[in-house]
């Protein structure tokens, strides 16, 4: 449950139009959107009455999901219900299984040709950032996504390897040496300029003009500081930071690291603690 209600939260931040999940869209103050399940129509003896039930239900806002059975066929029992009930709210079709690239195709030729150009095409099914990537640059004439179970598990990463480090003690800086585990001493701040991110000790200036500290204290004596943002100020700060992204880091495919530049005062108290740590390591011996 709760990892359902993060998912939802944390897919608003990043641009998500809605959720399914009622009680997230209640707490957070999300639109809420879904469509049928085929438990839904099966439960009818045929399609169009299970159609016809769902939009009497739900006249100002109706998508049906047309792939229970024959997903054209469904798509032709969905007009005809939207032609008998003239349903005038936001409606539309779901295609959830198959080759959706051809079958948006199909779709939105039957509803145009149905006097229905207003009609939106719902795409799921198990869909991640890459298939929805591939339709659109197709040119697949889809008009909106569901996404489920790619957003909701980590099926391409299933860890995250994050390792607490010590850096500072009493105020004397301190460094691990491990190979290919190596750290920097000493508190840090980052700063996002314009040729890049600089990590640098966190009583440094800035490294230059119009650099944007990234860090900043948001705990004190126990209590948050400076107030809870809003989803929304949380989705205006996602998109600002992913549009500084370079154009080479934010590809979906084989993303090139970003490289973040460390300051000459960091270098040299890296340098300077790496050296006491060695000569402590030698006297021991």
């Amino acid at each position: 449950i709760e990892a359902a209600r993060a998912a939802a939260r944390d897919s608003a931040i990043v641009g998500f139009q809605a959720t399914s999940n009622v009680e997230a869209a209640r707490e957070f103050g999300l639109e809420v959107a879904g469509t049928m399940a085929h438990s839904f129509v099966t439960a009818f003896d045929d399609e169009t009455e299970a159609f016809r039930a769902f939009a009497q239900d739900h006249p100002t806002k109706t998508t049906f999901l047309v792939d229970t059975y024959d997903t054209l066929e469904g798509v032709r029992h969905a007009i005809e219900v939207i032609k008998e009930l003239d349903l005038t709210g936001p409606i539309g079709v779901r295609l959830d299984s198959g080759n959706l690239d051809q079958l948006s195709r199909e779709a939105r030729r039957m509803l145009d040709h149905a006097g229905l150009p207003g009609a939106q095409i719902f795409a799921s099914g198990g869909l991640d950032e890459f298939e929805v990537d591939e339709l659109l640059r197709w040119g697949a004439p889809v008009d909106a996504f569901g996404v489920g179970t790619q957003l909701g598990v980590s099926a391409d990463v299933p860890s995250i390897d994050t390792v607490y480090k010590l850096v500072e003690f009493e105020g004397r800086p301190v460094v691990k040496l491990s190979p290919a585990k190596a750290t920097a001493p000493g508190r840090k701040q980052v700063w996002r300029g314009p040729k890049g991110d600089v990590l640098g000790l966190r009583d440094e200036e800035a490294p230059g003009p119009h650099h944007e500290p990234l860090l900043g204290r948001v705990m004190e004596a126990g209590r948050r500081v400076g107030g809870t943002p809003t989803i929304a100020d949380m989705r205006a700060r996602f998109e600002h930071d992913l549009k500084a992204l370079p154009h080479k880091a934010a590809k979906l495919a084989r993303p090139e690291h970003v490289i973040v530049h460390r300051t000459e005062e960091l270098a040299e108290l890296t340098a300077e603690t790496k050296e006491a740590a060695l000569r402590r390591l030698r006297s021991s011996d």
